[in-house]
């Protein structure tokens, strides 16, 4: 069930709700999910020190994503950035993970 609100704001053409629950669920938590896979040992430091934390590569595609300018554009974004937040999640190996944190 993850996010499925912001769909069905942008179903409901609540722009606004949508962008909302976007930035505060989709993003937060994709940037989450990126912080365990590169630096878990902030994983809830959200978007603090992300620069210096996360790959160059990472950082402009977050960029990308956060800058949204219409309605259509955050429909994009939103299935961008789910379908990106599933690859993150699901190769997230545990024990290097865990060897991470223990450094």
């Amino acid at each position: 069930m993850f996010n499925n609100f912001v769909q069905k704001e942008i179903n409901r053409g609540n722009s606004l709700e949508a962008l909302d629950l976007y930035y505060g669920l989709t993003l937060a938590t994709l940037v989450e999910a990126l912080r365990i896979k590169h630096k878990p040992i902030h994983y809830d430091f959200k978007m603090r020190y992300v620069h210096y934390e996360l790959p160059p590569d990472t950082i402009k595609k977050l960029e990308r994503l956060y800058f949204v300018k219409d309605p259509k554009d955050l429909q994009e974004k939103y299935h961008e950035a789910t379908k990106w937040f599933r690859e993150t999640i699901s190769n997230i190996d545990r024990r290097e993970t865990e060897k991470l944190v223990r450094k």
